[in-house]
């Protein structure tokens, strides 16, 4: 039985504001598979709290298990992963650079097919709990390492970007412990660079986050939390959109959760890219 058929079945039983969800779902099946809870309570009039509560009516552990229930129907129905409506409008235009952009698209909504919520949560609450981050990428993960770097350094102290020096190297295992964390961005199958630091950096108990797009791999067995990304397999680029994008909204999230926390504390003084970083390229 569909979601869409089980919510059809229960719709009697729901209070007035979940049948408004309820309906939702119904007519807006791809709004719910690309969308968050509380933006789906804004489109459809009412709260998180009750779309979460839906949730539970429908015999549903949270709003995760509907979004995958909802995905699992559209790929019944379709044959293919959810988008949005902009999203097929733009595949349908004749021009060069959608062809391009579709992939990036479809990278991207791969990737949130792929999301563990808990693991997504638990990422953010590292993060902020960290007393040290390091950052950590090289060769064609570098960019979305030094991405990654610059805007957390933005807004919270004591986020560092390590270059491949030996001695910068040993600096930075010093200053880790316990109360780190690692965050390495591994694609490309480029992962064997990093285990090293990594293997010594775990000896110190330091947390390891890591994203990769290939799985099952390396960074795989020493990692406190993966994050896989969907990426295109026709993707011509070092680091597909889908990093940076995991990355965004990673750190966005993170700013949303503790809103009032960084809406104070941002940091106004000016962070220094290592003069080595070229070397991780």
């Amino acid at each position: 039985m569909s979601i869409c058929d089980s919510i059809k079945k229960k719709y009697i039983r729901l209070s007035k504001g979940q049948r408004k969800v309820a309906q939702f779902v119904i007519d807006n099946p791809n709004i719910i598979a690309t969308q968050v809870a509380s933006e789906v309570g804004r489109q459809a009039g009412v709260s998180e709290s009750t779309v979460i509560r839906f949730c539970y009516a429908m015999d549903l552990s949270g709003f995760s298990e509907l979004q995958q229930k909802v995905k699992e129907y559209l790929i019944e129905k379709d044959g293919a992963a959810p988008v949005t409506t902009k999203a097929r409008a733009i595949k349908k235009q004749n021009i060069p650079c959608n062809e391009v952009m579709s992939r990036d698209i479809d990278s991207i909504v791969n990737t949130m097919q792929r999301m563990h919520e808990q693991n997504f949560n638990e990422t953010i609450d590292l993060l902020h709990n960290a007393n040290r981050i390091f950052i950590l990428g090289v060769r064609s993960s570098a960019p979305a390492a030094l991405w990654l770097y610059n805007n957390l350094a933005s807004y919270r102290n004591n986020v560092q970007l390590m270059s491949y020096n030996t001695e910068k190297i040993a600096i930075d295992l010093t200053q880790m412990n316990e109360h780190s964390v690692l965050f390495v961005v591994g694609v490309n199958e480029q992962q064997d660079d990093v285990m090293a630091v990594v293997e010594l950096a775990k000896r110190k108990k330091v947390k390891l986050v890591a994203i990769t797009d290939n799985v099952p791999c390396p960074l795989q067995k020493q990692a406190d939390l993966l994050l896989t990304t969907g990426t295109s397999e026709h993707n011509v680029m070092s680091c597909d959109i889908a990093v940076f994008s995991l990355l965004h909204s990673i750190v966005e999230c993170m700013i949303m959760q503790y809103k009032e926390y960084y809406t104070s504390a941002r940091t106004q003084s000016t962070h220094n890219i290592p003069n080595s970083l070229i070397e991780w390229v």
